[in-house]
Order: C-alpha cells, then structure tokens, then sequence
C-alpha cells in the first residue's frame, strides 16, 4: 500500500492532536518518519547486514547504509 496525500494528512492530524505542544515543523518530521518506517515495513527494503540494507526501486541491487537509505528515501519520495 502507498504512502498517498490523504495517508499522510490523516497521519499529521492525528500526531497535531496528540502533540498539539509540538512545532509545525517537528509534527512533520515525524510523519516523514512515520511514512519511511511504513514504507520499508511495505516490503520496499530488506536488511541483509549489520547496517547494510537494500531497496525495491533500484532492483535490489543497491546495497545503503540507515543513512544513506534515509537519504534516498528523502529525495527520492519527500522532495
């Protein structure tokens, strides 16, 4: 299942009302976090290391570390 718009507002309402103490700027952080962690638990990333990692879109054939996964992830579905 994607990620979509409609997810992701239902997502950030929820987090702004449980967290309404919380900046605009911090609520979207953790939806972006929330939308990798989905994401990767949809099957479009698989651990095969310590901190080493694969992912669907590049035929799993590119190996990332979490950072550089982070990093994909950020522009490849944020940006």
């Amino acid at each position: 299942m994607e990620f979509n718009d409609e997810m992701r507002e239902e997502y950030y309402n929820d987090l702004i009302q449980e967290y309404d103490h919380l900046s605009h700027e911090t609520i979207t952080d953790m939806v972006d976090v929330g939308m990798m962690i989905h994401w990767m638990n949809d099957g479009n990333v698989e651990k095969i290391g310590e901190d080493t990692y694969i992912e669907q879109t590049t035929q799993w054939k590119k190996e990332f570390t979490m950072v550089e996964l982070e990093k994909f992830y950020m522009k490849e579905f944020i940006e």
